[in-house]
């Protein structure tokens, strides 16, 4: 399955295939500046929350009631946004440098050396940009898929590689006799969550929670893709 799908847009062709070592450095660097991405929007979900305005009005209204200070006020509001920021801030910086070190510090091995793991790459010529894997994830009463490491680089975003990524993830557990493709992903990455109920995927509970995310407005998704359904 070297070349399972194949997109056009006007005269260039998105081919995909298996992971090579010469792509480690080009697929590290679009997952760590696609963590980096979502930074700004955990802010602007944690202001979306009406118990982080109290946080942020009193961050400015404290200091002006107890000093008479707009300088302090304003030095209050800063550091109550900066609270904010912290633990989305923290989680996607955390995210990064955990895949860095962790499966993407040897993606052969990791993925192309385990039994059920597989890596696939897209590229346009000789440039790579996007990538997927796929890991086993196994239940008492079911086979499934897990649907890992999406990437799409910045500038090749909207001309359909993530749904040729979803297919090729798909149509991997479809001939692997799983039952299902499952993800999770996060309450902020709006765009992808789109695009997994486009795709067919249906909402369930990704099983991960986070009561610190959770303050700011920010929690964890899970999709699923039901093989049986789709034939």
């Amino acid at each position: 399955m070297d070349v399972p799908y194949q997109t056009r847009d006007n005269m260039f062709a998105y081919n995909i295939r298996l992971y090579q070592e010469s792509d480690r450095h080009t697929v590290r660097q679009m997952f760590a500046s696609g963590c980096y991405e979502y930074i700004p929007a955990t802010l602007y979900c944690a202001l979306r929350q009406p118990q982080c305005w109290l946080l942020l009005m009193a961050g400015l209204f404290l200091p002006l009631v107890t000093t008479g200070s707009f300088a302090f006020s304003i030095l209050g509001g800063i550091g109550a946004l900066l609270v904010l920021w912290i633990p989305g801030g923290v989680f996607f910086i955390f995210h990064a440098v955990r895949g860095l070190v962790r499966d993407l510090k040897d993606i052969k091995k990791y993925y192309l050396e385990r039994e059920g793991y597989c890596f696939w790459v897209v590229e346009l010529g000789e440039e790579v940009v996007g990538a997927v894997a796929a890991i086993p994830y196994i239940t008492l009463h079911e086979k499934n898929v897990e649907l890992k490491r999406m990437l799409v680089a910045g500038h090749h975003r909207g001309k359909g590689i993530s749904k040729l990524l979803c297919r090729t993830v798909i149509d991997y557990a479809r001939k692997s006799g799983c039952n299902a493709v499952v993800l999770s992903t996060t309450s902020v990455q709006f765009t992808a969550m789109r695009l997994y109920e486009t795709m067919g995927f249906k909402p369930s509970d990704p099983g991960i929670h986070n009561s610190v995310l959770q303050l700011i407005g920010m929690f964890w998704v899970g999709f699923r893709y039901d093989i049986s359904s789709h034939r």
